[in-house]
């Protein structure tokens, strides 16, 4: 959930404008706190070993910093977590849900998709490499590979769509992989060597910069610039010569699909293949399982 206030106090008087969101089964109730949630999202939907993978991220600050399990390990309710590595849960809402709410995203796509993301991790990319995904990579994948299988024998479908959640996967996983490198090498560092400018912005590649677009990704890796490449070959040793040199070529025809797809072209089922199998890894290594080994290496 994305948690925006708790209180206290009187939620007529607080937040009056929400009465109407309020279960009807609270009302003329007393209630210690209230929490004011602006969004959520599904992280796991009807899979276990899915749901045990996720807890075992969090570390119960009650009972000597373990990793919560689900079972024997919620003790001392309620739970008090942290998690080791930062994530914007909910950053990059304009650019990956075109504004809408992750809740509403969701909603939308539950059901098949679900089912799609257990044979993905359990039929091609295996639950280590699957566990490392972002769960917006992982919810990407599963919605765009949902749509295929269903329409993949339909001459007359638009496969734009699918084409677009493919692309978001690849775009999740690099703002997640090189913004964790970027920081973990030029944190600390002054402006004028952690500063780089793309697409006319000024980024600070020393903190975590807001969720940056294919195209500016690209750009990155494709730049040249001094600050980046050396960051990248500082923490990223084993894979920075794959990741400038190699990457931003297989970026490319991908980059080109998914921007007339965004704006509404027309795009055919074997337009599309030959960028799913360079995602998914139909007979070759694919791009997921690339970037998520290279996230092992880095120890995150």
């Amino acid at each position: 959930g994305h948690l925006t206030a708790i209180s206290t106090g009187d939620l007529l008087e607080e937040w009056p404008d929400e009465i109407d969101h309020m279960p009807s089964y609270y009302r003329g109730r007393e209630a210690d706190f209230w929490f004011y949630l602006r969004d959520i999202r599904r992280l796991v939907d009807t899979d276990t070993p899915g749901v045990i993978a996720e807890l075992k991220k969090l570390r119960n600050r009650r009972y000597f910093d373990k990793p919560v399990s689900l079972y024997g390990g919620i003790v001392d309710l309620p739970l008090l977590v942290t998690r080791e590595e930062e994530v914007s849960w909910f950053g990059g809402n304009e650019e990956l849900t075109e504004g809408r709410l992750w809740a509403e995203r969701d909603a939308v796509f539950k059901g098949e998709t679900g089912r799609v993301a257990q044979d993905l991790r359990d039929n091609l990319f295996g639950p280590a490499i699957w566990e490392q995904l972002e769960p917006g990579s992982r919810t990407f994948l599963s919605t765009a590979e949902a749509v295929y299988r269903a329409r993949r024998e339909d001459p007359g479908f638009d496969f734009s769509a699918p084409a677009v959640e493919y692309a978001k996967a690849i775009e999740t996983e690099l703002n997640a992989l090189l913004f964790e490198a970027l920081h973990r090498a030029l944190s600390g560092k002054p402006p004028h060597e952690r500063e780089v400018r793309a697409d006319g912005r000024l980024l600070d590649l020393g903190g975590y910069p807001p969720h940056q677009s294919l195209g500016t990704l690209k750009y990155l890796l494709d730049s040249k610039d001094a600050i980046v490449t050396t960051a990248l070959r500082t923490v990223l040793k084993q894979d920075a010569n794959w990741l400038l040199g190699t990457l931003p070529h297989r970026l490319a025809p991908i980059k080109k699909l998914r921007n007339p797809a965004a704006h509404g072209s027309s795009l055919t089922r074997s337009r599309l293949a030959d960028m799913r199998a360079e995602i998914l890894g139909i007979g070759q290594e694919g791009l997921l399982v690339r970037l998520a080994r290279t996230k092992l290496r880095m120890g995150g």
